[in-house]
């Protein structure tokens, strides 16, 4: 995927995150779409006929390990931007 579609999708979800935020807590809106990330990622990378332990460790692995990179990459583009400008 062309990084500058993936991050046009991205920005589709955290417009709705900011329109949902006019409503809801944040702390709240977090956890929510970590869930419904979390939902949609184990429905479409886990098939019913590959359900063994191992599958699943690896699964929860390589989403884990993806989730902290993402994480990392936003501090690390967040910590150069000055508070000032910094926005959602």
């Amino acid at each position: 995927m062309q990084e500058e579609v993936f991050h046009e999708v991205a920005d589709e979800f955290i417009n709705l995150a900011n329109q949902l935020s006019e409503d809801w807590a944040t702390p709240m809106l977090s956890a929510a779409f970590m869930y419904a990330a979390a939902r949609y990622n184990v429905f479409h990378l886990v098939d019913g006929a590959n359900s063994d332990s191992d599958h699943r460790q690896r699964t929860i692995e390589y989403l884990c390990e993806q989730y902290r990179r993402m994480i990392e990459e936003n501090l690390d583009e967040l910590s150069r931007v000055p508070v000032s400008l910094r926005r959602s």
